[in-house]
């Protein structure tokens, strides 16, 4: 009997001080990582968040962090976690990076929702947006389309929003390449009722955030027929008070039309331009778009089509 207890008594004790040790280090890492997320969360916490492209089924939201980070967020009608969306970017998992930007899709209209932002390891508090009212009329206007430089070199990575007075803002992706298009098709009043009446003399604010620092512009909606010209960082233009003659487009010829005239309505003009950028890369939709037949949709076609724009003058 004694043989037996001895045999049981020195595992057990043995088991005992696994268990412990294995309990004083399970203790020691979650501290470990408590200080780690201490200590990273200034650079973590998501910075200027802004909701941007309400409609009344979606709608857009952005922020910095001061460090590359993976960030994702959740929403919910009942509570903040029911859903998670990923950046725009990501596909399947979180990515690092410095501007994050989440569209939330399928939405019901006139509703409240809470979100929350995961940070790396970090949750922000509970916030709250609610979507618009279905639009009964909008006027129709052409993308805002143009490009940022940084330092002479097309900007890689940020975020463009386009801001009206008593007006919701919309926004878009910087592309690699440096180009952006903002579609004006969903611009809401402030209070989100319905849609906002533009017009050729509503003057708009162009903002870009990037990491590598920001740029904006000031202009009439009927300066933007056209590519704009390049944002460079740095800079703040203001073309508003600047009248710029409006000269008598001339006309394409059939050539012209057949190469340029890409969805095929008799003109050319920021639409078509619209549509290369839409089909970037290789074997895109509209096979049209690759203007230098080189087999792919890139920064030499978006030229080619500026220069004819240019050549024409605004249509």
């Amino acid at each position: 009997m004694i043989s037996f207890i001895n045999k049981f008594k020195i595992p057990t004790l043995l088991g005992l001080g696994i268990i412990f040790s294995g309990i004083t280090a399970g203790v020691f890492l979650v501290l470990k990582e408590q200080i780690f997320i201490s200590n990273a969360s200034p650079n973590l916490i998501p910075q200027n968040i802004i909701l941007s492209n309400i409609s009344d089924d979606s709608l857009v939201i952005s922020w910095q962090t001061s460090q590359l980070t993976t960030s994702f967020l959740t929403f919910g009608q009942a509570n903040p976690d029911q859903q998670t969306v990923l950046d725009d970017r990501d596909s399947s998992f979180p990515n690092s990076h410095l501007t994050h930007y989440v569209t939330i899709k399928n939405l019901l209209p006139k509703t409240s929702y809470q979100y929350k932002i995961f940070s790396g390891k970090y949750p922000s508090e509970v916030f709250k947006f609610t979507t618009a009212s279905p639009i009964t009329n909008q006027a129709e206007f052409t993308p805002v389309i143009g490009s940022v430089l940084d330092k002479n070199r097309p900007l890689s990575d940020g975020v463009v929003y386009l801001s009206i007075a008593d007006a919701t803002i919309q926004s878009a992706q910087v592309k690699n390449s440096g180009n952006f298009l903002l579609s004006l098709s969903q611009v809401r009043k402030n209070d989100l009722s319905n849609a906002y009446q533009l017009t050729k003399d509503t003057t708009v604010k162009l903002t870009v955030i990037s990491d590598k620092g920001q740029a904006s512009s000031l202009f009439k909606l009927k300066d933007a027929t056209k590519p704009l010209p390049p944002l460079k960082l740095g800079q703040n233009v203001d073309l508003s008070d600047i009248q710029i003659p409006q000269s008598q487009p001339a006309s394409p010829s059939a050539s012209e039309l057949n190469r340029f005239d890409l969805n095929s309505d008799g003109k050319i003009n920021a639409t078509d331009y619209a549509i290369i950028l839409q089909n970037f890369g290789k074997n895109p939709k509209n096979k049209k778009a690759d203007l230098n037949n080189d087999g792919i949709v890139d920064q030499k076609d978006l030229d080619l089509m500026a220069q004819k724009l240019k050549d024409l003058g605004s249509q």
